[in-house]
């Protein structure tokens, strides 16, 4: 394996070739493929406790995360990570050609035979770009990286930084392959005494600013949190409505209140977030009824530049006061129209962590206990978010509420934010970093490429640390049903790391799509340069690299 094209064109054949989707069982081959290849070379022979696999927690699909280690000579404390993941979306919506999906070289010659129109047809035209399922997200990036870390291997001063690689699953879903790569990564850099000079993900620059002209180096990650409300009400007969209280009416005006605003929209700089989406609103109940339904659930994504978890409650919490004022409103004046009147009591607004405080209370302790059990007990098919609010709707049952409520807490996964404020030697050096790689690509290859401060698309990278307090930290854990057991994030490891983060991947367009599509001549002859600069950036920009 060298760090040349034909061969990294080789390499990235054989990882498309695995039909990795995420939660298949060729997710899990991927991983076994990687760590097999490394082991090839010699370095990992001489140091086989340099390469490992991690398994993922409990995971039902039995992935692992892919470790790799490879010590400069002379000996140095600055290490630099290179991070991937090596899952896939599903190639349902490549139709017909299904079956070809992930032999890009056979699927871009049948696309040929079929043409394409618009931009992607000229790209077809042009025969610089291969199509095909993950070529682009983000397999070009991997084989970039194993190329780079096997060229570090085989001469262990070319670099002059430690390379730690990882190669995760489940990045299109969850990422239960960064989540349980964070304590190795303390674990490693504490046992070995190392510095951590940044975190390097190759994710393809269109998958983070789809709309920018040129290249894109990032410098921080958007973060992601799932506020939810679970609205518990009063149940009544359709034929008297006034005597009960709708769940769904509340839900609908929560989604009034936050869905789509602007002022909510998370600002840091010049940059400012999406607003808030919902995600999901529903009845909970399992069967047709004729009654007022007295469970609803609703939950949003959240997207945060600068905003903390304890800000987030706080806002939803008076979200959820607002929205039991104007529900109460509308049921009084319903029926003071009609010539009726409804004596309907204002629901009570509660964190997760008060109602669960309360619950264990009532139940006279174990509560705790009983989540584990529940939790283990549920249905394997179940999604993480409907393990979460299945163990609401279960205490709920432990200790009714007196009167109606509304429950405010969040869904996993979260994604914590990751800023470059240029306040810390870190970042700083990473700045510089990126504006060395933008001068590079111009001056030596003609290639226009700018910086943007956030990776908009969401990514691991916003595991390399948490920018928070301890009690921002606690605030998510405590507030998300069955933290620990449905989700969970390694608090005191990743409020550890403190990485400053940088996005630098391939070339491509249209992700996650049929028309998913590799710039060959960038990809495998400009970037794994700009790559291999921004590692020995890092490393000729620390000032202390020996021990």
């Amino acid at each position: 394996m060298e760090n040349a094209r034909q061969d990294i064109l080789d390499l990235l054949m054989e990882l498309v070739g695995i039909p990795s989707v995420s939660c298949t069982p060729a997710e899990a081959e991927a991983g076994r493929f990687i760590h097999s290849r490394l082991g090839e070379l010699p370095y990992f022979r001489d140091h086989p406790g340099n390469l490992q696999l991690l398994p993922v927690p409990g995971d039902p699909f039995g992935r692992e995360v892919v470790m790799a280690f490879v010590e400069a000579v002379p000996t140095v404390k600055g290490t630099v990570v290179l991070t991937g993941h090596y899952d896939v979306v599903g190639a349902e919506d490549f139709g017909s050609l299904e079956d070809l999906a992930f032999s890009p070289l056979e699927y871009t010659s049948a696309l040929k035979e079929r043409g394409l129109d618009g931009e992607a047809g000229e790209d077809l035209k042009s025969g610089d770009y291969l199509f095909g399922r993950g070529v682009m997200d983000m397999k070009c990036g991997l084989a970039v990286e194993m190329a780079l870390l096997s060229e570090a291997a085989q001469e262990q001063s070319s670099l002059g930084v430690n390379l730690l690689f990882l190669a995760v699953p489940d990045e299109e879903v969850g990422s239960a392959g960064m989540r349980a790569a964070v304590p190795a990564l303390l674990k490693i850099k504490e046992d070995r005494g190392l510095d951590y000079l940044g975190a390097i993900l190759t994710e393809p620059g269109n998958a983070g600013a789809p709309d920018a002209e040129g290249e894109v180096v990032f410098l921080g990650a958007v973060g992601k949190v799932m506020p939810f409300f679970y609205c518990a009400g009063i149940g009544s007969h359709v034929g008297q409505y006034f005597e009960g209280l709708s769940a769904s009416l509340l839900a609908s005006h929560i989604s009034l209140l936050v869905e789509g605003n602007p002022l909510m929209a998370d600002r840091a700089g010049d940059e400012t977030a999406p607003p808030p989406a919902c995600l999901s609103i529903r009845d909970i109940r399992n069967s047709y009824s004729v009654t007022i339904p007295d469970r609803a659930a609703i939950f949003f994504n959240y997207m945060t530049l600068a905003k903390t978890p304890a800000e987030i409650m706080k806002e939803m919490k008076q979200v959820a006061e607002d929205a039991c004022e104007r529900t109460v409103g509308q049921i009084r004046e319903s029926a003071s129209r009609l010539g009726l009147s409804a004596d309907v009591p204002r629901p009570r607004v509660v964190t997760f962590e008060e109602f669960a405080s309360r619950t264990d209370l009532v139940r006279g302790g174990g509560a705790k206990a009983g989540v584990r059990e529940l939790v283990r007990s549920m249905d394997p098919a179940l999604d993480d978010r409907q393990r979460s609010l299945a163990v609401v709707t279960e205490m709920l049952g432990w200790a009714p509420p007196e009167g109606p409520l509304v429950i405010v807490g969040f869904l996993p996964p979260y994604y914590p934010h990751r800023r470059n404020d240029g306040q810390n030697p870190g970042d700083l050096r990473v700045r510089r970093v990126a504006e060395r790689v933008i001068e590079l690509a111009h001056r030596d290859h003609g290639i226009a490429m700018s910086s943007r401060e956030f990776f908009a698309g969401i990514c691991d990278l916003s595991y390399m640390g948490f920018q928070g307090s301890a009690m921002d930290m606690l605030c998510m854990a405590s507030n998300t049903p069955g933290w620990g057991s449905v989700y969970r994030v390694a608090l005191r490891e990743i409020m550890g790391l403190d990485i400053p983060v940088l996005n630098l991947g391939p070339s491509g367009k249209d992700p996650h799509r049929p028309t998913e599509r590799l710039c060959l001549s960038y990809s495998l002859e400009v970037f794994p340069i700009l790559l291999r600069e921004a590692v020995v950036s890092l490393g000729l920009s620390h000032p202390m690299l020996t021990p």
